[in-house]
């Protein structure tokens, strides 16, 4: 089937382009790294807690926070991405298909439409991907903080936040001009 839809010169140069463009974007999806499946902030132990207590309370509360979350912030950010990918590819073959139609051919619209969607699925994909692992990075360090503040350990002081220094406006000086006197 491939043969015969790519069998003349134009229709395999837009063929081919589809192929590289669908290798150009899987290589470069596969660079991606998935986000650690870990706190985003550091706990210290008790005084009077040995470490082998400690690590039992975290891996403890490590399982807890991802129960609640339901997943992991990559596999989150990884499906979301996905979905995008190929929604986008969806709709970008089927309005290809629907222009390439109008324009007496449908097949090369269609693959032009396909990775065009592809590749613009796969840019909204990656924002939608990382909005999703923020939000279940959110909620996976809410739980594990939760957790590990009831096995009784300490949670750091939050960040200090330095605003600008403050604004002092001081008065201008009054400019008297003379008032002429007479006509």
């Amino acid at each position: 089937m491939f043969q015969r839809q790519c069998s003349t010169r134009a229709s395999r140069f837009l063929c081919g382009r589809t192929v590289f463009s669908l290798l150009g974007v899987l290589t470069l999806a596969a660079c991606a790294s998935p986000a650690p499946v870990a706190p985003s902030f550091t706990i210290m132990p008790r005084p009077d807690e040995t470490f082998a207590t400690f690590q039992k309370n975290d891996a403890q509360c490590r399982l807890y926070a991802q129960t609640q979350t339901g997943e992991t912030p990559s596999q989150g950010a990884a499906s979301s991405g996905l979905k995008s990918a190929v929604l986008g590819t969806g709709i970008g073959a089927a309005s290809g298909a629907l222009f390439g139609s109008v324009a007496g051919n449908a097949g090369n619209g269609a693959a032009i439409g396909a990775g065009s969607g592809l590749l613009l699925g796969s840019i909204i994909g990656a924002g939608r991907a990382r909005q999703t692992g923020q939000t279940l990075q959110h909620r996976y360090d809410g739980a594990y903080a939760q957790c590990m503040v009831g096995h009784g350990e300490q949670l750091p002081p939050p960040p200090m936040v330095y605003g600008p220094p403050p604004v002092v406006a001081y008065p201008s000086a009054a400019v008297l001009y003379p008032v002429p006197v007479g006509p």
